[in-house]
């Protein structure tokens, strides 16, 4: 007879003649064991259980709402918060900071949540739990930044800029900072977390993968990470300094990244709203681009059809005038200058 691997009783063969490796008492001890050091890690590492049940919570109200699992569409994305160029740079800068809450399918979160739940527990242990979630914030949106920054019509989601600031952090924490460890626990974790990075880095080389992401999380971590290490949990409010100089500069690379892009950004988002026959949003969008570029004829035009579409017609019309002063030629916007001057109030009273 098979007896159990632990105690050593008879275990019973089902009909198979299969037997389990554990008796039903040591099995359940096993279970309750395992409860407990997740419950336990969860109480010790308060903000990374946080941040994974923000991530997970996500992705369940995804698939609940759009009714898939294997994977989501980029509308279904950009819906729930995707950092995508052309919207990011026209105005939802609180993208940079929800991408880094959307995963694309279940592979995706499942890797992420593992790195985050490996990674997040060792961060809160040597830096802290507020420090943790300030990493976590602060790193994803230097990702997002980075990635647009690159590609202006990029669309990126996931945690993973995150998780390598983190990482990040973490490396320069280990190797400058004032860390309460041994030097063979030093050397130890160090090890293993570049290689982690360099594997990731490698892997981030195929298609599919926003390496500009992972690459601007990790520099942002290294930026936090020496001074984090360096002050250690001796001088907080010099750690919350660190915070705010790093918010700052994120802020001063986003308004560059702005000024640089955010002109045409506003024209391509307000071909995505048009695309969605959401002419009020195209409306907004066009006003703003129109604004900066004046003499644009054509996105005169676009606005005056926005605006026609959106039942705005006396704007329609002083847009098509605006247009045709400064290019009389498109005949096509004549005519639907013509048939608006002949539906407006004001012509209708003459």
């Amino acid at each position: 007879m098979p007896s159990c691997l632990k105690c050593g009783a008879e275990l019973t063969v089902n009909e198979e003649g299969v037997a389990p490796v554990l008796c039903d008492r040591c099995a359940g001890a096993a279970g309750r064991r395992a409860r407990t050091s997740l419950a336990v890690s969860a109480y010790r590492s308060p903000v990374t259980a946080l941040l994974l049940s923000i991530n997970v919570t996500v992705f369940i109200v995804m698939v609940v709402s759009s009714g898939s699992i294997a994977s989501f569409s980029g509308q279904t994305l950009i819906r729930w918060g995707a950092n995508y160029g052309p919207l990011t740079l026209s105005g939802d800068y609180w993208r940079l900071l929800t991408a880094a809450f959307v995963h694309a399918n279940p592979f995706h979160i499942l890797v992420n949540c593992w790195g985050l739940w490996s990674l997040g527990q060792l961060c809160e242990r040597l830096f802290g739990k507020w420090q943790t979630l300030l990493i976590y914030v602060l790193t994803g949106v230097g990702g997002s930044l980075l990635s647009i920054a690159y590609d202006n019509n990029r669309l990126s989601v996931g945690a993973s800029g995150a998780l390598f600031g983190i990482v990040g952090a973490l490396i320069v924490g280990l190797k400058f900072g004032d860390l309460a460890l041994s030097a063979g626990q030093r050397r130890s974790m160090l090890s293993s977390l570049v290689s982690v990075v360099v594997l990731n880095f490698m892997l981030g080389t195929f298609g599919g993968i926003d390496n500009m992401c992972h690459l601007g999380g990790f520099v942002t971590g290294l930026l936090v990470g020496l001074p984090l290490g360096a002050f250690a949990r001796k001088h907080q409010l010099l750690q919350l300094g660190t915070f705010v100089v790093t918010a700052a500069v994120l802020a001063v690379a986003g308004q560059e990244l702005v000024q640089n892009h955010g002109t045409e950004a506003q024209k391509q988002a307000a071909l995505l709203a048009w695309s969605h026959k959401d002419f009020g949003r195209a409306v907004h969008h066009l006003e703003r681009y129109a604004a900066s570029r004046p003499d644009d004829d054509v996105a005169l035009v676009m606005l005056g059809e926005a605006y026609a579409n959106n039942h705005e017609l006396e704007k329609a019309v002083n847009a098509f005038e605006r247009a045709l002063k400064i290019n009389p030629n498109p005949m096509e916007a004549r005519q639907d200058l013509e048939e608006l001057r002949g539906s407006t109030p004001e012509s209708k009273d003459k």
